[in-house]
């Protein structure tokens, strides 16, 4: 029974969008020298039945209004039925042809129906990016469509039911933004409904992750790609950034002379509101500081790139010697020593591929020298 309920609901609501009212059927008798109801009111877009009852009968248009389809159909018990349709407004004569003389005429004066209109769903949400939606209208007049707003077209005019196809751009912006479409038909308030458009979700993206420059001081630049505004700072009082910035930009890093014989990294930490902060660094050589440029050439660190195994010699000294490798954030992983000329061997085959430090250290100074792994 609710199955039943529902499908007559179903093709209820489907008469009502496709015809915009419903139609009426009027029964006209047809006997020996009548029409019954001979006169007759009814409206555009209905039905005009004529059924038989007894004798052999015509039911033939005479004067209707322009654009209506004239008829000339036989009624009796052969052929004991027929249906117009009234399509235009104004009266309709017509006559059963061989009984007019005998009074066998009638009329229908059809009134024009009167304007409806509804439009269907009352908003429309759609993401950020461009495409169409669709609002449905249900009318039996002309109508006319307005938008106000540029980034929101749709097709100027329509008539009866119909669908009117929205097309919008894409919303670069944070922001959600709305547009009013306005239907209307002569005679009828007005229907709005509405295009709720999404804001574009913000972007943040920082590279090159990290910078490596030298111990003397100077700068380094970072790209910002971002559709939004964006801060920036630094963990270290020795590199300095530039605070802020909105969309696409860059972040300068100037940084202080490193006195120190270790690395020492920055982080810089950028921030979009809503987003994961996104780091990168600037990581700073150690001082070099020797006995003069002899001992500095004397420095031996090789193969260098190597693939981890590498060895650390010096040459022309009878020494002992303090060797430190340090990771590309300047923590220790490994020491050793050595006397005179001997070296030291490091095995870093299991290590990530990338910058290394080596610091050498005895009684003529510290020296801090880059082996680089690679694959």
């Amino acid at each position: 029974m609710k199955k039943h309920i529902l499908l007559f609901i179903l093709i209820i609501a489907g008469l009502a969008y496709h015809s915009g009212s419903y139609a009426v059927t009027h029964i006209i008798n047809v006997g020996n020298f009548y029409f019954s109801p001979s006169s007759l009111n009814v409206n555009v877009g209905d039905i005009i039945r004529w059924e038989w009852v007894e004798g052999s009968h015509t039911t033939t248009s005479g004067i209707i209004p322009a654009g209506a389809d004239d008829w000339d159909e036989i009624i009796n018990t052969s052929n004991q039925d027929f249906e117009y349709d009234v399509d235009f407004a104004g009266v309709y004569n017509y006559v059963c042809t061989p009984h007019a003389g005998m009074g066998q005429v009638g009329t229908l004066t059809a009134a024009a129906a009167a304007p409806t209109l509804s439009v269907t769903p009352s908003n429309q949400n759609v993401p950020a990016a461009q495409g169409q939606t669709i609002f449905m209208v249900n009318s039996n007049s002309n109508w006319t469509v307005t938008c106000n707003a540029s980034w929101c077209t749709v097709p100027s005019s329509g008539s009866g039911n119909n669908d009117i196809e929205a097309e919008y751009d894409e919303n670069t912006s944070l922001v959600q933004r709305v547009a009013t479409i306005t239907i209307s038909v002569t005679g009828l308030p007005v229907q709005m409904v509405t295009v709720t458009q999404s804001g574009a979700a913000a972007t943040l993206s920082v590279s090159p992750p990290s910078q490596n420059v030298s111990q003397n001081s100077g700068s380094t630049e970072f790209d910002v790609n971002s559709n939004t505004s964006w801060t920036a700072t630094s963990d270290a009082v020795w590199c300095t950034v530039n605070p802020s910035g909105n969309g696409n930009g860059t972040i300068t890093a100037n940084y202080g002379t490193n006195a120190t014989f270790s690395v020492r990294i920055a982080t810089i930490s950028v921030s979009v509101a809503g987003l994961p902060v996104q780091t990168v660094t600037v990581v700073q050589a150690a001082s070099t500081v020797g006995v003069g440029e002899n001992h500095d050439q004397s420095i031996r660190i090789y193969p260098n790139p190597s693939r981890g195994l590498f060895k650390v010699s010096l040459e022309n000294t009878a020494e002992s010697t303090e060797v430190s490798l340090l990771d590309i954030s300047g923590r220790t992983i490994s020491t050793g020593s050595f006397n005179g000329s001997d070296g030291m061997t490091f095995d870093l085959s299991e290590s990530p591929r990338g910058y290394y430090f080596v610091r050498i250290k005895n009684d003529a100074g510290t020296a801090v020298r880059r082996i680089v792994l690679i694959d």
